[in-house]
């Protein structure tokens, strides 16, 4: 009988794989990852989508309130989001 116990482990017979082990571990993590994204989207995209439009509202109530519209054009390339 062997004293260490790495050898005792080794001497131990392996149980075979379940035959559903794939499919449970592919669907424990599709879910986690759809949570993800949908957090991701709720937080930083909604956020990013009222932040444009507000600023749309207030330019559309600017130019209603004084009736002249000033063109934001730049000159040359514009820069990223």
């Amino acid at each position: 009988m062997a004293t260490d116990l790495f050898e005792q482990l080794a001497e131990l017979p392996v149980p075979p794989v379940p035959p559903t082990f794939d499919r449970a571990v592919h669907e424990r993590i599709n879910k986690r990852l759809v949570v993800g994204q949908f957090l991701d989207v709720a937080t930083r995209g909604f956020a990013f989508a009222m932040v444009h439009f507000a600023r749309a509202v207030a330019e559309l109530f600017k130019v209603s309130v004084t009736g002249k519209f000033e063109s934001g054009s730049q000159e040359g390339s514009r820069p990223a989001p």
